[in-house]
């Protein structure tokens, strides 16, 4: 006679019913602060190191327009390489400039004070800020810098996607142009 095996399936257990305590929402709160400011940081830091790198790889280029190509096409193509080198390294310091403060809807309904970071805080002073604290929620304030802060990230990482895409391109615009408009050779 064979026995067959149950398994116990999520449909079996009976639903719990848990409730983050006030104290685990707030950490929780807390460490997606850090990691949205993390992600902020490296995006940062991941646009200058690529910036860096781009414009080193200019010099080996210059060098490569200069020696293969015919000596009549070879301003052309550095005008060329030129104005493609600075519209790269334009979007790399787009991704390094700061985002706009995110739109007022993003907030709305929470209840925050916008206390977490001040846009303007000599326009607050120091007296207003120390009053408001005395009414401060502490979750809805950091849940609202939680979606601030995750507005920046993806702004971020939507800037320097782009950034990328046109490193890309910008090579590929030079090494067409090298052989299209500098007529070089190897």
């Amino acid at each position: 006679m064979e026995r067959l095996a149950t398994m116990t399936t999520t449909s079996d257990v009976p639903p719990v019913d848990v409730v983050a305590s006030k104290s685990e929402r707030l950490d929780f709160l807390k460490q997606v602060i850090g990691f949205n400011e993390a992600n902020v940081r490296s995006y940062d830091v991941k646009a200058q190191i690529s910036l860096a790198a781009f414009v080193l790889s200019g010099n080996p280029l210059i060098a490569i327009i200069n020696s293969a190509c015919a000596q009549d096409a070879v301003r052309r193509l550095l005008v060329i390489t030129l104005v493609v080198f600075i519209a790269t390294i334009l979007t790399y310091l787009w991704v390094l400039w700061p985002t706009p403060p995110p739109q007022e809807r993003l907030t709305e309904g929470l209840g925050a004070q916008g206390l977490f970071y001040l846009h303007d805080p000599l326009n607050m002073g120091g007296t207003a800020y120390f009053d408001r604290l005395k009414t401060l929620l502490l979750e809805p304030e950091l849940t609202a810098e939680v979606l601030k802060l995750s507005f920046i990230r993806k702004t971020k990482a939507r800037r320097f996607r782009f950034a990328l895409i046109v490193t890309l391109i910008a090579y590929v615009v030079v090494a067409v142009a090298f052989f299209a408009v500098g007529r070089c050779a190897f």
